[in-house]
């Protein structure tokens, strides 16, 4: 009987903690840095195909597709690295976020992590770079910037 009691306890516990108005806050913070970095990834993909386009543009314009291909390379490259720099951001925000949930679940919860917004989940020194370089993998990033980068390695040869 009294096993059922701590069980029932523990239960409450975790719910009360659950309604904190401290820990909704910070999980709300957590969803809208989550929600930033995905519109910032939104963005510079919006901007690159503005910057490609102006740039294709001008090349056709003064028809001079040769001599300078290799600028939409570096176009296209550099949108690359901030996309999967804002996408890695967001991938590190959404694992604190689903660690933290899974730690409420358990009632784990150390009143430190509460308002810990450094988006780093381990002690890994370069982890941005390593998230970098696993986001740089995903259709997002590779589908989109793909295109681009075929277009010009075309140029070169028209």
């Amino acid at each position: 009987m009294e096993k059922d009691n701590t069980k029932i306890n523990a239960k409450e516990k975790i719910i009360d903690l659950k309604d904190h108005s401290s820990v909704v806050a910070y999980l709300e913070f957590l969803q809208n840095v989550i929600s930033r970095m995905g519109g910032n990834s939104a963005n510079i993909k919006a901007l690159i195909a503005v910057v490609y386009t102006i740039f294709i543009t001008i090349l056709i314009a003064v028809k001079e597709l040769k001599g300078y291909w290799w600028v939409g390379l570096i176009i296209a490259l550099v949108g690359m690295i901030m996309d999967t720099y804002y996408l890695a951001f967001e991938r590190m925000y959404r694992k604190r976020y689903n660690n933290f949930v899974k730690k409420l679940n358990e009632n784990q919860i150390d009143e430190k992590e509460i308002y810990n917004m450094n988006p780093k989940n381990t002690d890994l020194k370069y982890e941005v770079f390593a998230v970098m370089l696993e986001a740089v993998r995903s259709f997002s990033v590779i589908g989109f910037y793909i295109l681009f980068i075929g277009i010009t390695i075309l140029l070169k040869f028209i």
